[in-house]
């Protein structure tokens, strides 16, 4: 017997607006001028409760959140047990260089997803960001033989929108022990770069304002494997693994100039044609270890190499070779406590730090957060997921651009209990 609630079709209402909005790849979700690069800011993968934990997803192997990056994840469900997860995001940026500063604040969803069994299989489904492109910002001309010959000059760049992922996951349990996954990726939206040349003082030259725009509409695969083993008493250890082989996704690229002519604009060249996009073989492994119903610890490392791959929209393909190093873990006081509720509460913690796809004047960019999170368990229901975490990027020497961030997360992770059988006497 299937039993519905008001949660379940809570749930099912906010996938269908969580999904609308995904689509609409609004440029709030960063704000960066490092996502000028390739396809831009790539999105910190996983649910709000992961996300508390330094990001660790591949070796953590729990019934009660849902793992997305490991396909083989998905098999750790109870057999009568539905599970959705949603969450959103604010971000606030302080960026800095040598000499300027600025802030900026954005808040978008970051993902729906749910899982659920389908006989001796696990499946999870779900839609979150991929990447995401936010930057505006201007030059002035410096030289003054060009200022003297063709006044005020001022460069315009802006870009905006991004790539977003429907995941689907396979899981299935070999043995007790061992787990394997299949996953499929799709990946949609497009990025837009702007580029506008302003003559303020100077009416002999035109103006000049070009756009580009790559659409990118295509699957991908991915496997992942899990194995448990017990350690004594009620500890028991988890290793896992995810791998996405490099895939060649298709797109289309479309340029547009225009130069204006007495305020009005003209196009002075049009294209669109094919354009595919490469994302580079990605390879995630990690590890915990769990004393049951008490604390987690975990590690994960994951690696991809940009630098061999051709992902060129705005005339910059400075990329390189990415690593990220991720420690977590959860505490519980008591899971079942029935006279304080502060011990039922989840407190979750966590590091990461990245080596990122971009290079700036052939230095690799560094990042590196600390998180820290709680989840509070609702009646008769699930949990309340929050987090924060806060980093910094980048540097102000060699010419790049420092920044500081604090993101605020909150997520909901839902549970239903599915194809119950009453007996009757």
């Amino acid at each position: 017997m299937l039993r519905l609630n008001k949660w379940t079709f809570f749930g099912v209402g906010f996938w269908i607006v969580g999904s609308v909005h995904a689509q609409d790849n609004s440029s709030i979700n960063t704000y960066s001028p490092y996502s000028m690069y390739g396809l831009g800011d790539i999105a910190q993968q996983g649910v709000t409760a992961t996300g508390s934990m330094g990001g660790i997803t591949v070796g953590v192997r729990e019934s009660r959140q849902i793992d997305y990056v490991n396909p083989a994840g998905a098999s750790a469900r109870d057999s009568l047990t539905f599970v959705m997860d949603f969450g959103g995001e604010m971000r606030n940026f302080y960026s800095r260089t040598a000499s300027q500063s600025t802030s900026y604040n954005t808040a978008n969803f970051h993902h729906v997803a749910m899982a659920f069994p389908i006989k001796r299989l696990g499946l999870s489904i779900g839609i979150t960001p991929f990447s995401s492109v936010g930057y505006e910002f201007e030059r002035r001309e410096r030289s003054d033989s060009i200022v003297a010959n063709m006044g005020d000059v001022r460069y315009l760049y802006r870009g905006e929108n991004g790539i977003n992922q429907v995941f689907l996951n396979l899981g299935y349990n070999i043995t007790k022990r061992f787990s394997v996954g299949v996953g499929a990726r799709y990946y949609f939206g497009n990025i837009s770069h702007y580029y506008t040349v302003q003559h303020n003082t100077s009416a002999y030259y035109n103006n000049v304002r070009s756009s580009k725009v790559q659409t990118i509409s295509d699957f991908a695969p991915t496997l992942g494997a899990q194995y448990a083993q017990p350690l004594g008493g009620k500890r028991s250890m988890a290793l896992g693994a995810s791998w996405q082989p490099q895939v060649s996704l298709g797109g289309k690229q479309s340029t547009l100039s225009q130069i204006s002519t007495d305020g009005r604009y003209d196009t002075a060249y049009s294209s669109s044609a094919a354009s595919p996009v490469v994302i580079p073989m990605q390879l995630n492994l990690g590890a915990s270890i769990t004393t049951s119903e008490k604390w987690m610890l975990g590690a994960e490392f994951s690696y991809q190499d940009w630098s061999k791959t051709k992902v060129v929209m705005n005339n910059i393909n400075e990329l390189g070779s990415s690593y990220s190093v991720k420690l977590g873990g959860y505490y519980i006081p008591n899971r079942y406590d029935v006279r304080y509720f502060w011990k039922r509460i989840t407190y979750r913690g966590g590091l990461r730090y990245s080596q990122t796809p971009f290079l700036h004047n052939g230095y690799a960019v560094k990042d590196a957060a600390l998180n820290v999170g709680v989840s509070i368990p609702m009646r008769g229901a699930g949990y309340l997921n929050a987090g924060i975490e806060a980093g910094r990027r980048g540097a102000t020497s060699n010419g790049m651009v420092q920044e500081t961030y604090v993101n605020f997360s909150l997520g909901i992770t839902l549970f239903e209990t599915w194809f119950v059988k009453y007996k009757y006497e």
